[in-house]
């Protein structure tokens, strides 16, 4: 008895070890949540490009192929995407995705049949959260799925942040002082750099709506400046505060 025992408890052993040594063979991959992808307007010129970000979106953070297909599929649990692009508007694609609950389907195994909304979660609220850019692009992968692109990479940079001024203001305080701008600013509002905008604080040097008597305009600055030089002039401007404004006298 003790004999089988002692064999069985071998046995059993030998398999454990087996069976550890096996699992411990097969590779292991982590689980990392979806790379965020970046759309930056600059590096997509052309759609095919868009596409690309859309695709990437679509099987990654937006967790569209977790219930549809791109293709035949019975086991998928959502309408298979293939050709979609020839049938449905960019509209009707966008309300799709943000507004899903819209859509009235009928269940035919039902009699009668008995309508129901769509299953599917508003890609734009939480847990996915897509943005307006990264919906776009989504878009703009649906509709090549044997359709027509609509969408232009450029119409995402209405929904992007306008990009950081990486002027030196040391820099710029020196462009001030070589462009003689204190001669007409002499009393350089004090809150400038808190409430002007980049854009209006570019706008107000490159293309200023009046001069004062006997001298133009800032006469040929978009000419006259380079890139950098601006970019400093305006990194400058924006540092313009209370304190600063009255150290500079400006």
């Amino acid at each position: 008895m003790s004999k089988n025992f002692l064999k069985v408890m071998i046995f059993v052993i030998v398999l454990l070890w087996a069976f550890y040594f096996l699992t411990m063979s097969i590779p292991q991959q982590a689980s990392l949540p979806p790379v965020k992808e970046n759309l930056d307007p600059s590096q997509m010129k052309t759609k095919a490009d868009l596409v690309l970000v859309g695709k990437k979106i679509f099987f990654g953070k937006g967790q569209c192929a977790l219930c549809h297909t791109i293709g035949e599929n019975r086991g998928a649990r959502a309408p298979n995407l293939e050709g979609f692009g020839a049938k449905l508007t960019r509209e009707f694609i966008y309300e799709t995705l943000t507004q899903p609950h819209k859509h009235i389907y009928m269940d035919y195994t039902n009699s009668p049949p008995k309508p129901f909304p769509a299953q599917m979660p508003r890609i734009n609220k939480p847990p996915v959260s897509l943005n307006d850019a990264e919906l776009l692009a989504v878009t703009s992968f649906v509709q090549q799925l044997g359709g027509e692109v609509t969408i232009e990479p450029r119409e995402l940079a209405a929904f992007l942040p306008p990009p950081k001024i990486t002027g030196d203001p040391d820099a710029g305080r020196g462009v001030f002082g070589r462009l003689a701008c204190a001669e007409c600013h002499k009393q350089m509002p004090a809150v400038l750099g808190k409430y002007a905008s980049e854009a209006s604080l570019r706008a107000a040097v490159v293309r200023p709506a009046g001069g004062t008597e006997g001298k133009p305009p800032h006469p040929d600055f978009n000419k006259k400046l380079s890139v950098k030089d601006l970019d400093d002039l305006i990194a400058y401007l924006q540092t313009l505060g209370p304190k600063t404004a009255g150290k500079t006298g400006n």
